[in-house]
């Protein structure tokens, strides 16, 4: 494909002179004994195979698309390492400073080019809840600036039972019942990001098997992340509702990263708001029709590192 050897051309270029010459097959080029670039960035696109690979100096990341015939499905897992010191995953608001506005959502790919973000996921869509009056949002903080404070009780009946992922600066993320920690608690403690969706998958290395046999259990599109520890994450994605893929419940992706080695785990929201965006563009299928069709617009993205070769052009694909 076009795009293929875009990629593979571009990365042949970057590497030129720093990182020696990249295998044909797309694997990475010397690394350093951190497990990243020297210097320059590495990009690697093959849509036909389901791989997209990535290094910097601060940042790697490796994709792979994932297909099960019995019964049908597709998902994606990405896994992603961040150097010592570097940023770590990081909500993305398409306008910080009119976040809970419907007319300042945008397609998550759009979010992604703005601010250069290499990799993202959906979020909690807590702009929706925020915009219902009645309705209890959740715990939600962006950048260190509390948006709701108002939340279920833990166990609620109904989902998304609004369990919290917190974010720290240093990369650092925790899970939470939904009212275990006020937003000022969250605040003392340092995070500055919190997430309301849920339920928390995995904690302490372990399955939350009750929440898994009470919510998400129908068959659709989803969405999690897990972390290994502090700079090693996993990001995945299954589609759902297609002939290609059916979809599952939250279950599905929680056993997923437990396999690789994950001691928290994460449901974020699902359905038409799932993604997964790689270098600005979408990389999943929401829907049977020639003409592909963007995830649901949004008022912010999960996002893990930032460069400057996203594209401009207006094609999510």
């Amino acid at each position: 494909m076009i795009r293929n050897r875009i990629a593979l051309l571009l990365a042949l270029l970057l590497l030129w002179g720093t990182a020696g010459a990249m295998a044909e097959d797309g694997t990475f080029p010397a690394l350093n004994d951190a497990g990243f670039l020297d210097s320059g960035e590495f990009v690697f696109e093959d849509v036909e195979n389901g791989v997209w690979r990535y290094a910097s100096e601060t940042l790697r990341v490796e994709i792979y698309r994932r297909e099960q015939k019995k019964p049908a499905r597709v998902w994606y897992e990405a896994e992603v390492f961040c150097a010592e010191g570097s940023p770590g995953p990081r909500m993305v608001a398409n306008d910080p400073e009119n976040w809970k506005k419907a007319a300042n959502m945008e397609y998550p790919y759009k979010i992604a080019r703005k601010y250069g973000s290499v990799l993202a996921v959906s979020s909690d869509f807590a702009q929706l809840r925020l915009q219902q009056k009645k309705s209890r949002p959740g715990i939600i903080i962006r950048d260190g600036k509390i948006l709701s404070d108002r939340t279920k009780k833990q166990g609620a009946k109904d989902f998304p039972n609004l369990d919290c992922l917190a974010i720290w600066p240093d990369g650092d993320m925790k899970v939470y019942g939904s009212d275990e920690l006020t937003a000022e608690e969250y605040l003392e403690a340092g995070a500055t990001d919190v997430l309301a969706f849920g339920p928390i998958l995995i904690r302490d290395g372990e399955l939350n098997e009750q929440a898994l046999s009470k919510y998400g259990t129908s068959h659709a599109q989803r969405t999690a992340v897990g972390m290994v520890e502090k700079g090693h994450y996993w990001f995945m994605m299954l589609e759902g509702r297609i002939k290609r893929s059916k979809g599952d419940g939250i279950r599905f992706l929680a056993e997923k990263l437990m396999d690789k080695g994950c001691t928290l785990g994460f449901n974020l929201d699902g359905g038409e708001t799932a993604c997964i965006v790689f270098m600005g563009h979408q990389l999943c299928r929401l829907k049977d029709r020639k003409k592909p069709l963007s995830s649901r617009r949004t008022s912010d993205i999960l996002a893990v590192g930032t460069s400057e070769l996203l594209p401009a052009e207006k094609d999510p694909w």
